[in-house]
């Protein structure tokens, strides 16, 4: 069985990830722990920059490469999805 340490901002985030986990069927148990008691948590990454922490905003650069690659995409442009969009849309509003 492994052990998770988990920080929240305050009560209130405590209480309702509190609620969530133990809904989770993979969680054997949850306990809450006064401040005081918590020892030996890490509470800043051992790596400066840690590209694959999905609270991580994308640089510029990733931000640039990614409209890079949807630009020279085989697939839909932008107007050819807007209007394929549009076409669903219709054809949904007509059924109703």
């Amino acid at each position: 069985m492994q052990t998770l340490i988990v920080k929240t901002e305050n009560k209130a985030a405590t209480k309702l990830l509190l609620a969530f986990l133990k809904t989770v069927r993979l969680v054997k148990s949850v306990t809450v722990c006064p401040p005081e008691t918590n020892t030996n948590v890490v509470n800043e990454s051992s790596e400066a920059y840690n590209w694959v922490d999905p609270s991580r905003s994308a640089t510029d650069e990733e931000i640039d490469l990614m409209l890079d690659e949807c630009e020279a995409s085989t697939e839909l442009s932008s107007e050819e999805a807007k209007s394929l969009t549009m076409k669903k849309l219709d054809a949904w509003i007509r059924k109703k």
